[in-house]
């Protein structure tokens, strides 16, 4: 008999790094919940905080948004959702589709 497969949040979930507030996350938030996936936050609310990441080398070009998930740090907000979109197969079945809707 196979296993029941995991839900989906339960395989790794994807850890958002962004100041407290809207902005450039918010898109990840949306593509996350029409995914039906949760997800942890983490925000940065102080120099020290900001900083330590930048000397982690875990920010990229020294930006956020950042995600942590399946043990990568992405960060930029197109590649987070290009990845997550694939992840959580959200993309049509084919390009022409994808670019359509």
């Amino acid at each position: 008999m196979p296993e029941n497969p995991k839900p989906r949040d339960m395989a790794t979930k994807p850890k958002l790094f962004y100041f407290r507030g809207r902005g450039r996350m918010e898109s990840i938030h949306w593509l996350l919940a029409a995914a039906g996936v949760e997800f942890e936050e983490e925000f940065i609310e102080t120099t020290e905080q900001y900083e330590k990441l930048l000397k982690d080398g875990r920010l990229l070009f020294g930006q956020v948004p950042m995600t942590e998930v399946d043990g990568m740090v992405l960060t930029q907000t197109r590649v987070i959702l290009s990845y997550l979109a694939a992840k959580y197969d959200l993309y049509e079945k084919d390009l022409k589709e994808t670019v359509r809707f």
